[in-house]
């Protein structure tokens, strides 16, 4: 039994050695121009269109946070730049689990620089409802532009969370923005910041239902204070 675990594990191995091999030749940057060819979701565009607004949202977010200088506002930027690309590796690709792991360390290799590496590791904690957070800011930013923008895109198309049905996870979504902003401490205008990821997602020109854009920010305010209680 433990010769055979070994035999699979080894091949297995193997494979994680060659496709790490393979994803180091090609820069995390140049990976990213290539994610317009990926999509996000049939009624919400590709993972480049994702992307590009979790940049700015993330950009906005870290304007307004107690650090949130100029240097930090670039770093946040630059990590959302990146944060998607790791999905169009191999690596990726065979161990999905993966994901956001792999591409802080290829961000790493590439020069980025520490912050913005880890920023890209941390984008998907906490994983679990009680899952560890995302310990730099950066990261915390990051994940919250990220969560935010997915709300605001499925809101904006009217895939909203039902009775038990949330085949978009939106609920933990929400709940790990509660976690992270009361966890961690962040002073931050959450309209303020709703606001802007629904006019983001408004701008990409997706059809949405008839609700305004003050009605849809009202029901995504609602549904984050929901969590709120629940948590």
């Amino acid at each position: 039994i433990r010769e055979g675990n070994e035999r699979v594990l080894a091949a297995r191995l193997a494979d994680a050695k060659f496709f790490f091999d393979e994803d180091r030749k090609v820069r995390l940057e140049e990976r990213a121009k290539k994610l317009s060819g990926v999509t996000f979701h049939q009624k919400l565009g590709t993972m480049a269109q994702k992307q590009e607004r979790v940049k700015k949202l993330a950009g906005f977010i870290a304007e307004r946070v107690p650090s949130g200088q100029t240097e930090f506002r670039h770093i946040a930027e630059r990590a959302a730049s990146l944060s998607k690309a790791d999905l169009l590796t191999g690596i990726v690709g065979e161990f999905p689990e993966l994901q956001g792991i792999m591409g802080g360390e290829y961000a790493r290799h590439d020069g980025e620089s520490t912050a913005v590496a880890q920023a890209i590791r941390e984008q998907y904690l906490p994983k679990a409802i009680e899952g560890e957070l995302p310990e730099t800011e950066a990261g915390q930013v990051l994940s919250l532009a990220d969560r935010l923008d997915s709300i605001a895109a499925f809101f904006h198309v009217g895939l909203v969370p039902t009775g038990s049905e949330d085949p978009f996870a939106l609920r933990r979504h929400a709940t790990a923005i509660v976690r992270i902003i009361l966890e961690q401490t962040l002073r931050l205008n959450l309209a303020d910041v709703i606001d802007r990821a629904t006019n983001l997602v408004a701008g990409d020109g997706f059809k949405g239902g008839t609700d305004s854009q003050q009605v849809k920010q009202r029901r995504i305010t609602d549904f984050l204070f929901e969590r709120v209680r629940h948590y």
